[in-house]
């Protein structure tokens, strides 16, 4: 005791307290972190395979699995994606079933409630007896390879260790489901009708035209009864909206892609090159996932769809493919007639029918500390559906008059996996275009290049054709003329092979021709990043490379500031600072680099001017407060080049008819230029040197839940300094925040460019964060310096492999080898 007693206040600190903490922070961390990475080299026994399976990952976490049979392939799919990646699986399956409030919350449960109410995993069940066998055995496959593996892992994801909670098995309607969150995720035209009826209420035909030129011949819908719970019915969808896409990266205008294909007359190597980034709400971990598959009679290489067991975008021994979303219209929403005499009726053609109903209860996990707050009662919904779909106004308690959504995602018939399925064993155009014949949602536009150097690009997925109208704004579902009729058919679908020009583009543009006799969409992107992916092509004097598409693929000139800058060079700026700002745009050629000053002056300036054009027309007819998103999305519509040729009309909506003062499109440029540069004075100082667009714009790969957890969110995810902007080939969407910049949350998810050749094909990938979802993986986050650099990695090569694992059948003969 003595000797105790003399001991050092801080020496008995650091026997007693600081060692046995360090050794806990170490252990805890081996256990949470460490304990659930795969082994670098082992054998494992495991239930469900035919044969032996070999899975090797390179120094990038990219995955090889090699194996005798194609079933074992898809097997070792599931179990690669368990092991990287099994808490994205949990969570993407918790989305699609709308069971996210069991453990995060009453915060999650409106986002429970309207994926309930589209009943998303209910239509994926459904759509189990339409899969081919063989397609079915793929992802009973998969759903063994992941239930393999955590029946085996000793310790699983932190995340499930921090929200104390156990993965279920997977199922195949888990991968079935996630289809349908991957459709919403690039379907806009529910959001676009209620922005569209919104703007139809309240703004003269002329000033819609300016959103809307497609309205001009369509039927207007009669106004709805009770103003103002509608207004609350759009304001919760855009709340929910906004959620989905910041939270869980689902859905946004404009959700696309880049995607060309060059035929080998225009190429160095005489063989064709296919370039293909694929642009979706950014995340961490990706959605996309590298993976070569080599079976029986399998063969691909390239990314895919973590939660699916095939290759989505890629190549095989004979073909490659890659795709863009179509834009197309494939949502349209229905005004129901209720039965003045039974509530539990709607009317179609005078008849009056009853609602599909059925009830759905949604559990909440208790605000922590849980042993200190009481339980929260489970939610009970009742869920009401249409001949045209789910009735999604029912998210809203007490809004009295029905609206129902009809989707082609909620096809009851859906083979769109089939046509996933049988595209990696496609040899030739033919094949190619008979598997995705089945393919029903999303609707997208899918490339194509061949070993013996044919190049094409077919629309897939079910367009709805119309008895009448387009499907712009709600129409009367009483009334059978508004309702589909049949789909576009698919030997009339969008589709050219071998153009003469030798090369197709599309970056969300128009994808037909003039005379086209069929409705797509009036919610096709803007044309620039198309024009300039053609014009670079065109400009090439020489030979097509592989360099030169990489250069393509990180191109940041935005062709869409043109004549914008124009209109610079005739105003006269009163103050220093803006008269610097407008020598620097002066000079500006429209390249958004992380270097230019102009660029962050531009885009700041732009914001603003839309702001002072249309936020006093608008918003004098809206309350803001509620839908600020429509507002938001409506000014996005007016692409740069629109917008200057009203400024240089001096067009009536330069007219501020919040003042008493009329105003000129001068006026407005001058002030909305002094409110950019005051404005970038209060975020990045006064000196104009330090407003580099790197330095002020950020790309944001954000981890679900630990991003909006204090802390955590510094130690989850990722930000890095980023050029590019919304109109540039190397994409970068977002928004200003006054504390933190412009913050990218859209952009590619994956880069690849493939030239295929039986003598040396060549692969060039990268994924936007790493190849694992794991914290203390090597691979969570090697790729966002890069990714952002546009390097690659050539997929086709061979390279040593630095984690080799064999996965052995569990029987008897195989237990004794």
């Amino acid at each position: 005791m003595r000797v105790f007693n003399k001991m050092p206040l801080t020496f008995r600190f650091t026997l007693f307290v600081f060692i046995p903490l360090f050794f806990l922070v170490i252990y805890s961390y081996k256990l949470f972190f460490l304990d659930p990475l795969p082994d670098k080299t082992t054998r494992q026994f495991v239930n469900g395979l035919d044969d032996k399976v070999s899975i090797e990952r390179d120094n990038h976490g990219l995955v090889k699995i090699k194996t005798e049979t194609d079933k074992d392939v898809y097997f070792a799919m599931g179990y690669v994606h368990a092991q990287d990646r099994l808490w994205q699986l949990e969570l993407q399956r918790r989305i699609s079933q709308g069971r996210l409030s069991e453990i995060f919350g009453k915060t999650s449960v409106h986002q429970d409630i309207w994926f309930r109410t589209l009943g998303l995993y209910q239509a994926a069940s459904e759509s189990i007896p339409s899969l081919s066998p063989k397609a079915k055995a793929s992802l009973e496959a998969y759903a063994a390879g992941i239930n393999s593996w955590i029946q085996s892992a000793e310790q699983l994801p932190v995340e499930f260790s921090l929200l104390d909670i156990s993965p279920e098995p997977w199922t195949i309607t888990d991968s079935l489901a996630w289809i349908k969150v991957f459709s919403l995720n690039l379907a806009h035209n529910l959001h676009s009708e209620i922005e569209a009826y919104i703007g139809a209420q309240y703004l003269s035909d002329e000033q819609l035209s300016l959103f809307y030129p497609e309205l001009a011949d369509s039927p207007m819908t009669a106004k709805i009864k009770n103003e103002e719970k509608l207004k609350a019915l759009f304001a919760r969808f855009d709340a929910l909206q906004t959620e989905q896409q910041q939270t869980y990266k689902i859905g946004g205008s404009y959700v696309g892609s880049n995607a060309w294909v060059v035929s080998g007359e225009l190429t160095q190597s005489g063989v064709p090159i296919l370039a293909n980034d694929p642009h979706l709400g950014l995340q961490l971990p990706s959605l996309w996932y590298s993976v070569k598959q080599e079976g029986k009679n399998l063969a691909a290489s390239g990314m895919s769809l973590v939660g699916l067991p095939v290759v989505i975008f890629g190549k095989n021994n004979d073909i490659a493919w890659g795709g863009t979303n179509m834009m197309a219209d494939v949502q349209d929403l229905y005004i129901e007639k209720i039965n003045p005499d039974n509530s539990l009726q709607y009317q179609v053609d005078g008849e009056f029918i009853d609602f599909e109903t059925r009830n759905e209860i949604i559990k909440v996990k208790a605000e922590s500390p849980a042993f200190l707050k009481d339980p929260i009662k489970d939610v009970e919904i009742q869920v009401r559906s249409t001949i045209h779909g789910p009735v999604i106004s029912d998210v809203i308690q007490g809004f009295e008059q029905p609206i129902s959504l009809r989707w082609t995602a909620l096809n009851s018939e859906d083979t769109t996996y089939n046509a996933f399925y049988q595209l990696s064993y496609a040899s030739n155009w033919q094949e190619y275009n008979r598997a995705l014949e089945q393919y029903v949602s999303p609707a997208l536009n899918l490339f194509y290049a061949d070993n013996d150097n044919n190049i094409g690009f077919t629309g897939i997925g079910k367009i709805p054709l119309r008895n009448q109208g387009k499907g712009l704004l709600p129409v009367s579902g009483a009334d059978s003329d508004n309702h589909w009729h049949s789909y576009i058919p698919y030997a009339e679908m969008p589709r050219r092979y071998n153009p003469e020009e030798g090369y197709l583009i599309n970056a969300n543009n128009v994808n037909t021709t003039k005379g086209y006799p069929y409705f797509i969409s009036a919610d096709f992107a803007p044309p620039a990043r198309a024009e300039r992916i053609e014009a670079l092509l065109k400009e090439k004097q020489t030979k097509l490379t592989l360099d030169d598409m990489q250069t393509m693929q990180g191109d940041i000139k935005d062709i869409s500031t043109t004549k914008m800058l124009a209109l610079l060079k005739e105003i006269a700026a009163d103050f220093p600072g803006q008269q610097q700002a407008l020598a620097l745009l002066n000079q500006w050629d429209g390249e958004a680099s992380r270097e230019s000053i102009a660029a962050t002056i531009y885009y700041t300036w732009l914001r603003h001017l839309k702001s002072y054009l249309f936020n006093d027309e608008l918003t004098s007819y809206w309350n803001k407060n509620q839908l600020q998103g429509y507002l938001r999305n409506l000014k996005e519509k007016v692409a740069a080049d629109k917008l200057a040729d009203l400024l240089a009309s001096n067009s009536p909506w330069c007219d501020n008819i919040n003042t008493e003062k009329k105003e000129s499109c001068s006026n407005i440029i001058e002030m909305s230029l002094g409110s950019a540069v005051k404005e970038m004075s209060k975020f990045a100082g006064a000196d104009m040197d330090n407003w580099r667009w790197g330095d002020v714009q950020y790309t944001r790969y954000q981890h679900t839940p630990f991003s909006q957890m204090k802390l955590l969110d510094q130690v989850f995810e990722r930000k890095i300094g980023n050029g590019g902007s919304a109109n540039t080939i190397n994409v970068a969407s977002g928004t200003f925040d006054e504390d933190k910049g412009y913050l990218q949350d859209f952009g590619a998810g994956f880069r690849q460019i493939i030239r295929l050749s039986p003598q040396e094909p060549v692969q060039l990938l990268m994924n936007s964060t790493g190849q694992s979802g794991q914290l203390a993986s090597d691979y969570y986050d090697d790729m966002v310096e890069r990714f952002r650099d546009v390097e690659y990695i050539n997929f086709a090569k061979e390279v040593p492999y630095v984690q080799s694992i064999t996965l052995q059948p569990n029987n008897q003969e195989g237990a004794s080898q």
